[in-house]
């Protein structure tokens, strides 16, 4: 039996890299900061959270990693943990940027240390590449990030391969574009679009304030993106990998797509607000997944028309 340590267990994509891990027949161990009933919420949903090894890790704690490292002899790491909002981390640079990089060198570190043949799989992200519009952006493109949530993934992805190419430790990076579910947090537009939506079709407000809807995102099922590392985690050889589907829409698109599916027509129920708007935004992106689709065959399950359907339909 394989053994995979999944750090940030209770998050949207720890919680379906958990589910399908444990259907593969792998002992899991899943670490969140606190395994209280608001970080669990998404485990009980995909009822898996009586089936994987919690633990409660704080990942400022480099001794704590170390021990949870030596607890549970991983064959496979994923570090999905960190602060996952582009906007929060404008509010808090320097709280994203710790929490994001630092545990990365740490275990990092000591794999490298102890010579550790475990797969390490690191969670980039397409905010690498920042605002390259016009571009069609893959591994071997330029990272210009444009916000401090960017800037310390990229730090993450650097360091990932540093230690892959100086050291021998087995590090991978999957550099993931958006993915939504009904378990991503209600702090993200997405989430905010389709309560917002539920909520004026229930008569409960009139209308839904949103920001700069003209940029441009490739979006993807999250499941589908925990398919992808699992491919990563268990390959033989290391690399790196843009995860994403290919096709760009714009937000205006996602929201007049979930208007439909809820009936509603987006020019009586959708306002701009530019208070809402980002102090520096990626207005566009276009990204090729040509080498995880070339080398693993994958695929995404499904486009932006049925991530949104799924999402009206909550369904995860």
């Amino acid at each position: 039996m394989k053994t995979a340590l999944i750090l940030g267990a209770s998050g949207q994509t720890g919680a379906y890299l958990s589910r399908l891990l444990i259907g593969e027949g792998y002992r899991v161990v899943g670490t969140s900061r606190n395994w209280s009933e608001s970080q669990t919420w998404r485990l009980k949903r995909l009822d898996v959270l009586n089936d994987l090894s919690p633990v409660s890790l704080s990942l400022h704690d480099s001794l704590a990693i170390e021990e949870t490292l030596e607890a549970s002899q991983p064959d496979e790491i994923y570090y999905l943990a960190g602060p996952s909002s582009v906007a929060a981390s404008f509010r808090e640079p320097a709280v994203s940027m710790s929490e994001i990089f630092h545990p990365v060198v740490t275990i990092l570190e000591l794999l490298k240390r102890r010579n550790s043949t475990a797969h390490f799989v690191n969670a980039a992200s397409t905010d690498c590449f920042g605002n390259q519009s016009g571009t069609v952006l893959d591994e071997t493109s330029d990272m210009r990030p444009v916000s401090p949530y960017g800037i310390a993934k990229t730090a993450t992805y650097w360091t990932t391969q540093n230690y892959r190419e100086a050291f021998g430790v087995s590090a991978r990076n999957a550099i993931l574009t958006n993915h939504e579910s009904p378990l991503r947090g209600h702090n993200f537009v997405t989430q905010k679009i389709i309560s917002g939506l539920r909520a004026i079709r229930n008569n409960e407000q009139s209308t839904l304030a949103l920001g700069n809807t003209a940029v441009a995102r490739d979006w993807l099922w999250a499941d589908d993106v925990a398919q992808t590392l699992h491919l990563l985690g268990s390959a033989s050889d290391a690399s790196d990998y843009v995860v994403a589907s290919g096709a760009t829409s714009t937000l205006k698109s996602f929201a007049e797509l979930a208007c439909a599916e809820f009936g509603l027509d987006p020019t009586q129920v959708l306002s701009h607000e530019p208070s809402l708007n980002r102090p520096l935004e990626i207005e566009s992106v276009h990204l090729s997944p040509a080498k995880i689709t070339d080398e693993f065959g994958w695929e995404p399950s499904t486009d932006i028309a049925g991530i949104v359907r799924r999402l009206v339909q909550d369904q995860a």
